[in-house]
């Protein structure tokens, strides 16, 4: 196994996507979806980091139209610019921390990812992304049903639309798993619910498989974690779904591969 002490700087991303703080919500979203990232690091005309702007922040704020479950869903920002709804408060690590020290940040702070910083500067960022590529180099092999999160918030595949959406608030998780009886066929996570928001009322009505993600991954408890990271990296995918058999059993988040990460 690799050595378990190494810094953020060795498994950050280097690359941080940046955008003015005069840039125009339009322009924010255009570069998030170039990018194909969720969120983007704001920054003054000097260059200094000023705060952050996600695609939640965007929909939030904006005007959503969507006229089908799978239809393309339009999000027209209001006339504004990035610093006028960016979060200030920018979680950050200095670049020479030990990994254990970001999965710790954060876990105490309920994000996917920390700017990586020398001094005053945003030299990188560190997401679960990059965690599972620790996870994958350290081969971590404590298999995945040590490590998972149960039991697992779910809705079953024929409930409405709007029954998820209510679930999805009430329990104040970042997504629910579509069940076909106690199989894991989906995902109902925040940006499906920012296009379900979208929809016309009577179309809310209609079974949450038609707006669910098909972008799943189920392994047997008993995979190393190291392999399912390997998975995970491979097929871009989130969440994997524990199952035993064909039956959901757990969830791995981000969120479990930082706690790995943060023990001593």
């Amino acid at each position: 196994m690799a050595s378990l002490v190494s810094a953020v700087s060795e498994h950050m991303t280097a690359s941080v996507v940046t955008v003015l703080e005069t840039t125009s919500l339009e322009g924010v979203l255009k570069t998030l979806r170039e990018k194909d990232i969720s969120c983007v690091l704001v920054t003054t005309v000097e260059g200094a980091p000023a705060g952050v702007v996600s695609l939640t922040d965007l929909a939030r704020v904006s005007k959503l139209e969507g006229g089908h479950p799978q239809g393309p869903l339009k999000i027209l920002p209001p006339d504004r610019c990035a610093k006028d709804i960016m979060k200030t408060k920018l979680v950050t690590v200095d670049v020479d921390a030990d990994v254990s020290v970001a999965a710790r940040t954060m876990l105490e702070h309920r994000v996917h990812r920390v700017f990586v910083t020398r001094g005053a500067r945003v030299v990188g960022v560190f997401s679960t992304r990059d965690a599972l590529r620790v996870v994958l180099f350290r081969r971590i092999d404590t298999p995945l049903r040590e490590v998972m999160t149960t039991p697992v918030e779910t809705i079953g595949i024929g409930d409405a639309i709007d029954d998820a959406l209510a679930k999805l608030d009430e329990a104040n998780v970042r997504g629910l798993v579509v069940v076909d009886g106690k199989a894991p066929v989906g995902l109902f996570s925040q940006l499906e619910a920012i296009r379900a928001r979208a929809l016309p009322a009577p179309l809310r009505q209609h079974p949450v498989e038609e707006i669910m993600s098909y972008e799943t991954m189920s392994l047997d408890g008993d995979t190393p974690l190291y392999r399912a990271a390997g998975h995970a990296i491979s097929t871009k995918m989130r969440r994997i779904f524990v199952v035993d058999g064909r039956a959901l059993v757990g969830i791995v988040t981000g969120y479990d591969l930082a706690h790995v990460l943060a023990a001593p």
